[in-house]
């Protein structure tokens, strides 16, 4: 393990490296979120996410510098005050990328968790309905 790991770092392949040799962590970092994790998806469409199934729009599909681990993300405005961004990125001061339209409306995240579809706005009333239709009366 030791004589790995130093012809790693001889390689510039360790962690502190920067990629260039073989087994490096930057094609690591490309397949999780270089810009084939976004293909397909386009501003204005449907999406939900997973995990939780919150629904939205796409509102954003790109780079984000001031966001750790670089890459690709996708800005999302959501149907209902699950997020934890209005659309700018770094406090008040910060850079809009997407006007989500309220605080908590909006939320970045990877192109694996968005998939993109027919996903309609949830009706409230639908999930009240549901829960009311177990066969039992409700005092």
């Amino acid at each position: 393990v030791r004589v790995e790991k130093e012809n790693q770092e001889e390689n510039g392949s360790g962690s502190g490296g920067t990629g260039a040799g073989t087994g490096g962590t930057s094609s690591s970092v490309a397949d999780e979120c270089g810009p084939q994790t976004v293909d397909g998806i386009i501003i204005g469409s449907r999406c939900e996410i997973q995990p939780g199934g919150r629904r939205g729009t796409v509102a954003f599909v790109g780079e984000v510098p001031e966001i750790g681990g670089g890459g690709h993300w996708v800005g999302v405005k959501f149907d209902e005050p699950v997020g934890r961004t209005d659309g700018t990125v770094g406090g008040e001061s910060g850079k809009r990328y997407f006007d989500a339209g309220g605080t908590n409306m909006g939320g970045f995240l990877r192109g694996k968790n968005v998939q993109v579809g027919d996903f309609p706005e949830r009706d409230i009333m639908d999930d009240l309905d549901s829960a009311s239709s177990d066969g039992e009366d409700e005092l």
